[in-house]
């Protein structure tokens, strides 16, 4: 009987070899699950090192990145924005509008700068290069029409410090996805400093110009909605989502559940435009869904409005939701698009000469309150603000304000009772 040939080589160990069809180098690797895979590359010292790093990741149980060849615009696009992201708003974990922003942010500050890159070479690097080529960036925000009283549109501005930190924190949660996916070993935006977010402080409404706006809006098809907005500190999309259903007149409450928002939806090939849709959908948190109390006047203004509506949907030939507080004439939810162009047309006629948004309306009741007196957890309470932190970031430059008048007030107090000074004089 012939004695059998002595292995050369010990159990599941391979040599490279060179595929005969490209002339490509080959050395298969063995997976902790039993699984087979291959590497490649072009010369037979590179896929010896592939698999040296190789069999290193898994004897330490880290993710197996030799070989890998795909590049971060296929992770983001094809697997974190269709698979990671739309599981988790399926799960009720995100928000549809917060996916929105993400795959607006991806698609156009994040994979025409990094895309090429491969996931698994991407360095603190190319990171920092990414961050100072966005803050160089111009802002496609740009306006093409001139305002009242200019003659020429402003010079192209950069994109703001706060774009260019919400593209980092973008980038940032996707890397620590793809770490938990094992598909790189380390999130590298961690180790660069993230970019300061500056806040800009606003310039909230005098009450000489909420006067104007309000005159102006008398009559405007939406002055009730207006008017709400500023006495409760609405958000745009709560107003829109106000029902009748949850407001009582007679008491002169009304309780906060829904808000109205437009979604982008999926980029359409043909149009080359995203396939937006109107939603309503439940307030997040639930500091924000609230019954709050309503003012007098805005339940004066309600009623008014409440009669003025059902005059319209009896006259109307198809309405089709009788609850919602502010609507089209169908019945239907205004458009927040068309709500921003009716309040800039608004702004305009009442001659305020700077840009206003209809969030600054939230701003001015916070603004009024304070200059009435009012302590900051209560306004906190009325703006639903989760934390008195925020509420407190928002409006420093406010309470900075009410602290220096304090000292002023407190300094006539001791100016008056000064009779002390001369105590202290005649002492010394």
């Amino acid at each position: 009987m012939p004695t059998r040939k002595p292995r050369t080589r010990g159990n599941r160990e391979a040599r490279p070899y060179q595929r005969k069809s490209d002339g490509k180098w080959c050395v298969p690797i063995y997976l902790p699950n039993g699984k087979r895979k291959i590497l490649y590359g072009d010369s037979r010292t590179e896929v010896v090192e592939k698999k040296k790093q190789a069999e290193a990741e898994i004897e330490a149980g880290q993710p197996i990145t030799a070989g890998r060849t795909d590049l971060l615009s296929h992770y983001l696009l094809k697997v974190w924005l269709k698979t990671t992201l739309p599981q988790r708003v399926e799960a009720g974990r995100l928000a549809e509008s917060t996916y929105d922003s993400y795959r607006d942010t991806v698609v156009k500050h994040i994979v025409p700068h990094l895309g090429h890159v491969r996931l698994v070479d991407l360095s603190t690097t190319h990171i920092r290069e990414w961050l100072r080529e966005l803050a160089k960036k111009p802002s496609g925000r740009q306006r093409h029409k001139l305002r009242p009283g200019e003659t020429e549109l402003p010079p192209a501005a950069k994109l703001s410090a706060r774009s260019v930190a919400i593209a980092y924190a973008v980038l940032r949660k996707a890397l620590n996805d793809a770490v938990k996916d094992e598909s790189v070993k380390r999130n590298v935006c961690l180790l660069v400093d993230a970019p300061a977010n500056t806040v800009k402080e606003m310039e909230a409404l005098t009450k000489e110009e909420a006067t104007r706006l309000l005159a102006e809006a008398a009559e405007d098809r939406l002055w009730a909605y207006w008017l709400v907005v500023l006495a409760l500190g609405l958000r745009r999309g709560e107003g829109l989502g106000m029902r009748w259903s949850l407001t009582d007149l007679d008491v002169g409450t009304t309780r906060l559940e829904k808000t109205i928002q437009r979604l982008r939806g999926e980029l359409d090939e043909e149009t080359g435009k995203h396939k937006g849709r109107l939603v309503e959908k439940a307030l997040k948190t639930a500091a924000s869904q609230a019954t709050l109390a309503l003012p007098q006047v805005v339940i004066e203004a309600l009623t008014e409005h409440h009669k003025a509506q059902e005059a319209e949907r009896l006259t109307a030939q198809v309405w089709l939701d009788s609850d919602l507080v502010f609507c089209t004439g169908l019945g239907t939810p205004l458009e927040p698009r068309n709500v921003n162009r009716d309040w800039d047309a608004l702004v305009d006629r009442a001659g305020i000469g700077r840009r206003v948004r209809i969030h600054d309306l939230r701003h001015a009741c916070a603004t009024f309150l304070f200059s009435q007196g009012t302590d900051t957890k209560k306004v906190q309470g009325a703006l639903r603000h989760a934390s008195h932190g925020t509420t407190a970031n928002l409006y420093i430059h406010l309470l900075e304000e009410v602290r220096r008048e304090t000292a002023d007030t407190m300094n006539e107090v001791l100016t008056d009772l000064g009779a002390y000074r001369e105590k202290r004089r005649r002492a010394s």
